[in-house]
């Protein structure tokens, strides 16, 4: 009798690790994105003539209160398109074409998340020099003005409240989640009171929808380059433009 109270003791105890580990695990993992959106046609310019939707995948990894946005670039039949950052503000890694989505102005791309502080890292690279990165931080804007409504769904298994929000002069319907310990949006402005997640926004041009959130060890390096060096939103900005003006200027044979 004793050596099967000791089993049930020893069976309990494994069960209740299990659990805790279990919750331990909701602090790390990956939420996976899949985005449309509507481009205009090559050589054109947006909102004139025929446009395409396109379609990629975006990963957010989260560990250790940091997060990272990585993007499976799409094809855009031989145009390259450059890299950009998660948040709202200026795009990209110096190269790159106009419109903005994810909260990435000019860029599809990826970028770092400070979660415990609520900040976006904005990242860039100067293209004649990559080993040198810079950052600026952009904190969390909660939503302004946002609509609340008595309706929710489920999206990648969690409960979901419903929100109308508009982000510089674009709305967008938003179901976003409370119940993951930590809040996110890949387009900054979005969260009502700044606290949750976002798994889906969708405005007249673009959306995005979480397929998968799965927790697991997070292997992607979540952190910033040792060599960063923390700038200004305002001297990121101006990288920024003066390698867009390189960029032009190379494209143009000058």
């Amino acid at each position: 009798m004793k050596n099967f109270s000791k089993t049930l003791l020893s069976a309990a105890l494994v069960a209740f690790c299990g659990m805790t580990a279990f919750a331990q695990d909701k602090n790390t993992g990956v939420i996976d994105y899949e985005i449309n959106a509507k481009m205009p046609q090559r050589g054109g310019n947006e909102g004139d003539g025929e446009e395409q939707v396109i379609t990629f995948n975006q990963h957010f990894y989260f560990t250790g209160g940091k997060g990272k946005l990585e993007t499976e670039r799409p094809d855009f039949g031989g145009r390259g398109f450059g890299g950009g950052r998660p948040g709202a503000g200026q795009g990209g890694n110096g190269g790159g074409r106009g419109g903005r989505f994810g909260g990435m102005r000019g860029n599809f791309g990826g970028g770092y998340v400070d979660l415990s502080g609520k900040k976006y890292l904005q990242v860039f690279s100067k293209p004649e020099d990559s080993t040198k990165t810079y950052y600026a931080e952009e904190a969390y804007a909660p939503a302004k003005d946002a609509k609340l409504a008595d309706k929710t769904k489920k999206i990648a298994g969690y409960n979901c409240k419903k929100a109308t929000v508009t982000v510089r002069n674009e709305e967008y319907t938003v179901w976003y989640t409370q119940d993951l310990p930590f809040s996110y949006s890949p387009i900054n402005g979005l969260l009502p009171d700044g606290n949750g997640v976002v798994l889906s926004a969708e405005s007249s041009r673009r959306s995005f929808t979480a397929t998968k959130v799965d927790f697991k060890p997070v292997t992607t390096d979540v952190t910033l380059p040792a060599n960063a060096e923390k700038v200004t939103e305002d001297q990121l900005r101006d990288m920024r433009r003066e390698a867009m003006q390189k960029f032009r200027e190379r494209q143009n044979g000058n």
